[in-house]
């Protein structure tokens, strides 16, 4: 898998130093706001969002160049939300480092989250080589999807507060898509949208039924690591969806599988921020002797494998392979 995180990497660095340059014009003061602004992307991070704009928009026959502002653009709408879910999460590292609430405090951070949404936006200003059309519809896209993404931060969190018996896989599944899968399905649509340079084609519509599944998949294998991943790789707690008591298609399908005694012991772990880390040990016992960390695991690569047949569909070129093997990584990945 080294080829497709060099394919990945190289898209993103690409993509950061438009968004560093642009944020050195329109970002002030520099401390704390710009600062906390860029504590994240200086940090790092897998990139996988511009590059799929970028990948998207040459899958199609269009110069990835083109597609670097919304490349950026949702690398600092991604990172807005970061900045407030850290908050609302309570998790205190991110990217392997000090999350933005702790590093500086927590109206800086919600601050630093809300002027890199409008920063967003400002730098499709950048956007060339499209029509008027395109460019109102990715404009229109992005706002779309970040009302979405705050609907699924919602539902997470008021998933939390339900009985888990009354919370149905669909139900957990349409929260981690609104998540994670509609600023993926954003990339796919977008790119594909510079790259033909028109808001309808049946390429767009393909590469944003792919983005759908990889993005689901995506947030799947999220959930997975963040119970049996390696803490030092994916530079953030491991554990901590059972501490919070995080309604995941694992723990939802775990919960209902299980026989009463085992509710009795997932429940001392699970969402009981005062329990024993034998108490949360045994919760993931109890996950995996239900099969449920595997039954995600298959979902996974169920909507991976789907997502791979829809790419037939488009043209061949060098970028439509990149996608081939990134809809692989999602599934393979450890961090």
């Amino acid at each position: 898998m080294s080829d497709i995180k060099e394919d990945i990497k190289q898209r993103a660095e690409r993509a950061r130093k438009f968004f560093f340059d642009k944020s050195e014009e329109l970002i002030f003061p520099k401390d704390p706001l710009r600062d906390a602004a860029l504590h994240y992307p200086r940090g790092g991070g897998k990139g996988f969002r511009p590059a799929m704009v970028m990948l998207s928009c040459g899958a199609v026959g269009g110069n990835e160049d083109d597609a670097i502002p919304v490349a950026a653009a949702v690398e600092a709408l991604h990172v807005s939300s970061l900045l407030h879910d850290d908050w609302m999460d309570n998790d205190e590292t991110r990217r392997g480092q000090v999350a933005a609430w702790k590093q500086w405090d927590p109206t800086t951070a919600i601050l630093a989250g809300d002027v890199l949404l409008g920063f967003s936006f400002k730098i499709l200003d950048h956007l060339m080589n499209t029509s008027l059309e395109v460019k109102f519809e990715v404009a229109n896209q992005l706002a779309l999807k970040y009302v979405e993404l705050c609907h699924g931060q919602a539902l997470d969190i008021g998933f939390t507060t339900k009985d888990p018996l009354t919370i149905t896989n669909e139900e957990v599944t349409r929260m981690q898509y609104l998540k994670t899968g509609v600023l993926f399905e954003f990339c796919c649509v977008a790119g594909s949208m510079i790259g033909l340079n028109t808001t309808r084609h049946e390429y767009i519509d393909t590469l944003r039924e792919y983005a759908r599944l990889s993005g689901t998949a995506f947030q799947i294998q999220d959930d997975i690591l963040g119970l049996v991943g390696d803490q030092e790789k994916l530079g953030k707690p491991v554990g901590s969806d059972i501490r919070e008591g995080k309604r995941t298609t694992i723990a939802i399908k775990a919960i209902n599988s299980a026989n009463e005694e085992q509710k009795q012991e997932i429940m001392k772990g699970f969402g009981n921020p005062n329990a024993s880390e034998e108490d949360y040990r045994r919760t993931l016992e109890i996950f995996e002797e239900l099969g449920a960390i595997e039954e995600a695991r298959n979902s996974a690569m169920n909507m991976a494998n789907e997502a791979l047949q829809l790419l037939d569909k488009l043209p061949d070129t060098p970028q439509k392979k990149v996608l081939v093997n990134f809809a692989r990584y999602m599934i393979d990945r450890e961090m």
